[in-house]
């Protein structure tokens, strides 16, 4: 198969009255690819595709169900190609679902123009469902444009064309995301995973330096080196929903250490920066 793909902004002209914060907007990030395979490759392909967007899904925590989007034969023009296509297409994605352990239902008209999808369907924190993730099997394009290639029998042949958008819109993602979480992001997507807060600012040199020690174990995060308070530094940090507060003071600094508190935990105690850098992983 051929596959292209690329994060790209695409643009719908929403009407006003439709436009819902980051969950529906006119402008947004899709990350689209588009496959291009024989029609003996089809379902194995969206499989592969399947697999990857509940992948994506689950490693999130995602809850979802999974809508097979079929035309409506009611209403015929509205979409493009032969019913001999449409059939080949549906059967694909019925068939291709059946093999997995995945709960589906099928909705007759939501299919697009050009062909049948599956799309996987998140409810966000008012129980209201969105559209995240979608995979489309597409015979009708490929005929359109007129696309063609050799195969093993030296004769030209049209490719079937998979769309592909695991995460569908990133911009909807994200606000599904930060709802479901309230902010507290799984620590690897947390921007900055701890903050180090010296309990004096003489000890902010100290800070900078571990902060170094744990940017070669790729642990993200700063030094809080504001003349403020040690308390006031820790209850704004929590605030901000940082995973993990590490305080440094004269006794860290001669072991080479951290204190640790994790955010809704508690504390950990003290643990040298490899100790920490090892705790970090099981973490993840």
């Amino acid at each position: 198969p051929v596959k292209l793909g690329e994060f790209g902004t695409v643009y719908r002209y929403e009407q006003s009255g439709e436009l819902h914060g980051l969950s529906r907007v006119r402008g947004f990030t899709q990350d689209d690819a588009h496959i291009f395979c024989t029609t003996e490759q089809v379902k194995g392909e969206f499989l592969e595709v399947l697999h990857l967007t509940t992948k994506v899904l689950d490693k999130i925590g995602f809850e979802y169900t999974a809508q097979i989007s079929l035309r409506d034969p009611e209403t015929p023009d509205k979409y493009i190609g032969s019913d001999e296509n449409w059939d080949a297409a549906e059967k694909a994605i019925i068939e291709a679902t059946q093999e997995v352990d995945i709960e589906t239902k099928t909705v007759l008209g939501e299919a697009a123009f050009y062909g049948p999808k599956l799309d996987f369907m998140i409810k966000d924190a008012l129980g209201r469902r969105w559209q995240l993730g979608t995979i489309q099997v597409d015979y009708n394009l490929p005929e359109r444009f007129e696309l063609e290639y050799i195969g093993s029998d030296n004769k030209p042949h049209r490719p079937v064309m998979i769309h592909r958008a695991p995460f569908g819109s990133m911009e909807r993602f994200m606000s599904i995301l930060i709802e479901h979480t309230a902010g507290r992001f799984p620590l690897w997507l947390t921007p900055d995973q701890y903050v180090l807060i010296p309990v004096d600012p003489k000890f902010a040199p100290q800070c900078e330096q571990i902060k170094l020690q744990l940017a070669k174990h790729d642990i993200r995060g700063f030094v809080d080196d504001r003349n403020e308070t040690i308390g006031k530094k820790i209850r704004d940090n929590e605030v901000k929903k940082i995973p993990l507060l590490l305080i440094v003071g004269e006794k860290e600094i001669e072991a080479n250490a951290v204190s640790v508190r994790v955010q809704g935990e508690g504390d950990l105690g003290m643990k040298t920066v490899s100790e920490f850098a090892e705790y970090f992983e099981t973490l993840l």
